[in-house]
């Protein structure tokens, strides 16, 4: 198991960091099932937040905790699109922002699940391919496509925007027919999306994935919309994460962003500002499949490389961790709170299922 030295359990001289604000989202589900998880990182995590002060919020998906965190307007859709582009040096003022990523929709009689791009193995060369077909049916209806990467294609279009879609995170093995765009342009949008579904049957580049046993690319889910905020309020923060949001987020805001490798490189460039914000998002994306034990493998992984040696770290120099599983809790974690032996350990009162 990973285990941090001496040197880095302990802040420098001088330094004063009181507290940390911790971002997991998909820590605390939800799963299909929860009866079959049994790990000892398992275990150790309900000790944790059976033993924490829960502080109940508004809070209830990542997007959300994120407007909370840097003080967004709350009543706007979280532009995840905007973001994005801002943080790849890709976003222009012009127009509005869409997620139109790719997906394979598995048809039925009533109902069509989708399957974002984990397990499609779309490449580079069949991702720019899809997108010059988009952008060549498109051009006369003013519409924009362009990529971050292979996995994330993003719109633009400059009407169009009275509307209300879901996260694709909350959608991925779903049935998407409950989570269809809605608001005065959603039958524009819903008439966008059928269409891309006819253009994809007929593109060259599924067919010859189809001729070599891959799933095809038949669809995409739009998602994301919003322009740019304003900047918010926040005199500072010092932001540590992987995630394209929170660099946007960051840029946006004129903060100081950090992308970690591991939990020993964070501890060594952690600030000794009050505001302190570490984002994992490990099991963001692997929550949404549905399967248990990829969950739990994942999440031992973590456990054993970002949250033991973090924890530990916080409780050896008393700092307060708030945790925040992005289910409506925010556990806050200190070093009084490993005496509450006492304290209820179920896993069902932490890790929930699905409604």
């Amino acid at each position: 198991m990973f285990q941090l030295p001496l040197v880095f359990l302990c802040l420098k001289s001088g330094e004063k960091l009181t507290q940390l604000d911790l971002v997991i989202p998909g820590l605390c589900g939800p799963l299909p099932d929860i009866d079959r998880l049994d790990s000892k990182s398992i275990h150790a995590l309900i000790a944790f937040l059976a033993r924490a002060d829960q502080q109940t919020t508004k809070q209830k998906s990542f997007h959300e905790v994120l407007d909370s965190l840097f003080a967004l307007d709350q009543s706007k859709p979280f532009p995840a699109a905007a973001l994005s582009l801002l943080a790849s040096g890709q976003y222009t003022e012009h127009g509005f922002w869409f997620h139109v990523d790719p997906v394979h929709l598995q048809a039925d009689m009533d109902h069509a699940i989708l399957r974002d791009t984990h397990g499609l193995d779309l490449t580079q060369q069949e991702s720019e391919s899809l997108l010059e077909e988009l952008n060549a049916h498109f051009k006369d209806d003013g519409i924009r496509f362009l990529m971050a990467d292979k996995d994330r294609w993003f719109l633009n279009i400059s009407d169009h925007e009275k509307v209300s879609t879901t996260p694709l995170n909350e959608v991925i093995s779903r049935n998407v027919y409950s989570f269809m765009p809605e608001g005065e342009d959603a039958l524009f949008w819903k008439k966008f999306m059928n269409e891309v579904q006819m253009l994809m049957f007929q593109s060259q580049v599924n067919a010859q994935r189809e001729q070599n046993n891959k799933l095809p690319v038949n669809g995409v889910w739009l998602w994301g919309e919003g322009a740019l905020p304003d900047r918010s309020e926040l005199q500072s923060m010092e932001v540590y994460s992987q995630h394209p949001l929170l660099k946007g987020l960051s840029t946006l805001n004129n903060l100081n962003y950090h992308s970690m490798s591991g939990v020993k490189t964070f501890i060594e460039q952690v600030s000794n500002q009050e505001n302190n914000l570490l984002v994992l998002d490990d099991l963001f994306n692997v929550t949404c499949y549905g399967d248990v034990m990829e969950w739990q493998s994942s999440f031992n992984e973590l456990y054993a490389s970002w949250l033991e040696p973090l924890l530990a770290w916080a409780m050896k120099n008393k700092i307060k961790v708030n945790l925040h599983a992005c289910n409506g809790v925010c556990y806050q974690i200190a070093s009084h709170n490993r005496f509450r032996f006492f304290r209820n350990k179920k896993i069902e009162n932490h890790i929930k299922t699905y409604e």
